[in-house]
């Protein structure tokens, strides 16, 4: 089960952003972090969410948003 309860706030702004289609540096540009650092959470987010890569990241952000978008 993917648990999104064990997501940290940046890490849930870090998966919107990634379904937004920014870039590891778009992303450390807008939440003020390195871009080191933004390679480490989404490295962190695939693992919690049982995840490959940033494409079904962004397929799981589509998937689990509120249908009155």
């Amino acid at each position: 089960e993917r648990q999104t309860a064990d997501l940290k706030p940046t890490e849930g702004n870090i998966i919107a952003l990634v379904g937004r289609g920014m870039s590891n540096k778009e992303i450390a540009g807008k939440l003020g972090l390195s871009d080191g650092s933004v390679r480490n959470s989404l490295s962190a987010i695939l693992s919690k969410l049982d995840l490959r890569d940033r494409t079904q990241l962004a397929v799981f952000y589509f998937n689990h948003q509120p249908q009155d978008r």
